[in-house]
C-alpha cells in the first residue's frame, strides 16, 4: 500500500529539546509555552520542571516555581541545580531558613556550582549571619575567578564588617571584571563619600 505524506507528531524529546532552545536563545515566552505544553502532556521531565520553576520565579509567580521545583526534585533527588533554585525562589518567599537548608543541600551535591554558594552567601547575608555569608561568597568567588557580582555582595559584607579598605579593593575587582557595573560602582562611591575620600 501507498501511503500519503503525513507530517508525523513530534516525539516527546523533540518537544522537551525545542523548549531548551528557546530557552538558551532567551526566547523565554516560547520556552515557557513548551514547558507548560510539556506538562501538559504529562511529561516528567526533571529539566522541564525545574527550568521552567526558574522561568516563572524570575517572572515573579514564586508560589508556582516553588511547586515546579519541588516536583524537579521529587522526580530527581540528586539534580543540584533545582535544590539551589528552589532556595532562590524560597528567599524571594521570605521562607529563609528553608531556603538555606536547599543551599547547603545543593553544595552537598555538587561542592563545587559556584551560584549555590553565591545564593547561600545572599540567604546568610538576609538572616544577619555576617561571617558566614563572608565565607559563602569567597568561595563562589574561588570556583568562578570572574564572578562580578559575588565581588560585589563581598564588598558589601566587608564594608558592614568594618573592612573598609578590603571592600575597596574588592569593589574595584568587580568594576575590573564588568566595568558598567552600577552597583559596585555605586557601592564603591558609596564607600569613598562615608571614608571622606
Amino acid at each position: 500500500t501507498i501511503h500519503a505524506n503525513t507530517p508525523s507528531k513530534p516525539s516527546k524529546e523533540n518537544i522537551i529539546n525545542q523548549a531548551f532552545k528557546f530557552h538558551l536563545q532567551g526566547n523565554i515566552s516560547e520556552a515557557a509555552k513548551y514547558y507548560q505544553n510539556c506538562i501538559n502532556n504529562g511529561f516528567n521531565d526533571y529539566r522541564v520542571f525545574s527550568n521552567y520553576g526558574i522561568i516563572l520565579n524570575f517572572q515573579g509567580k514564586r508560589e508556582e516555581a516553588e511547586i515546579l521545583l519541588r516536583k524537579a526534585i521529587e522526580l530527581k533527588s540528586d539534580f543540584a541545580d533545582a535544590h539551589s533554585n528552589l532556595g532562590n525562589t524560597l528567599r524571594g518567599l521570605g521562607k529563609l531558613e528553608e531556603a538555606e537548608i536547599f543551599q547547603r543541600k545543593a553544595i552537598k551535591l555538587k561542592p563545587n556550582l559556584a551560584d549555590a554558594h553565591y545564593n547561600l552567601g545572599n540567604i546568610l547575608k538576609d538572616l544577619g549571619k555576617l561571617q558566614e555569608s563572608e565565607f559563602a561568597y569567597r568561595k563562589a568567588i574561588n570556583l568562578r575567578p570572574d564572578f562580578a557580582n559575588a565581588y560585589n555582595n563581598l564588598g558589601a559584607i566587608l564594608s558592614d564588617l568594618g573592612k573598609q579598605e578590603e571592600a575597596e579593593i574588592i569593589y574595584t575587582k568587580a568594576i575590573e571584571l564588568k566595568p558598567t557595573f552600577n552597583a559596585a560602582l555605586r557601592n564603591r562611591w558609596k564607600l569613598f563619600f562615608e571614608q571622606g575620600k
